[in-house]
């Protein structure tokens, strides 16, 4: 019986020190801030869009516009925010989407909508006015 204790003990130690060994550990997942936002055209929102903020260097996140124009970024599946530090929004559509809206081509310029993301929460509300100009296409996939 006590050979049985001491192998249980010694299991679950081992079991106790391999689990510890992920946390605290290194990631290369650069610091993120939360962001969220709404995006609106003449007032109204805008419903079925991607919204993609694009960092000066590394990974873009996204988030897809509610039936309120609201959207949250995700970094990763399941890993909400976005690089922090200088982005620039562009905008996209689901695979056979379109831009039933009308965005205007202007706001897929890389100067169109600049943020600078912080730790912590974002709202980045992306408000468009109509202009008569051509509306953007969506990509071909």
């Amino acid at each position: 019986m006590f050979d049985c204790l001491k192998r249980t003990m010694l299991i679950a130690g081992v079991f106790a020190v391999s689990s510890l060994s992920g946390c605290g550990g290194s990631s290369d997942q650069p610091e993120l801030g939360r962001v969220s936002g709404v995006v609106t055209l003449d007032g109204k929102p805008v419903v079925g869009v991607n919204v993609v903020f694009k960092p000066d260097v590394g990974r873009a996140a996204a988030g897809n516009t509610d039936a309120e124009g609201k959207f949250t970024l995700q970094y990763l599946d399941r890993v909400y925010g976005c690089k922090l530090g200088p982005n620039t929004v562009s905008f996209d559509w689901p695979p056979g989407g379109t831009n039933a809206v009308g965005i205007p081509t202007k706001y897929n310029d890389s100067a169109a909508f600049k943020f600078d993301i912080k730790s912590g929460s974002n709202t980045c509300d992306l408000n468009m006015e109509s202009d008569g100009s051509e509306a953007m296409a969506p990509l071909e996939l």
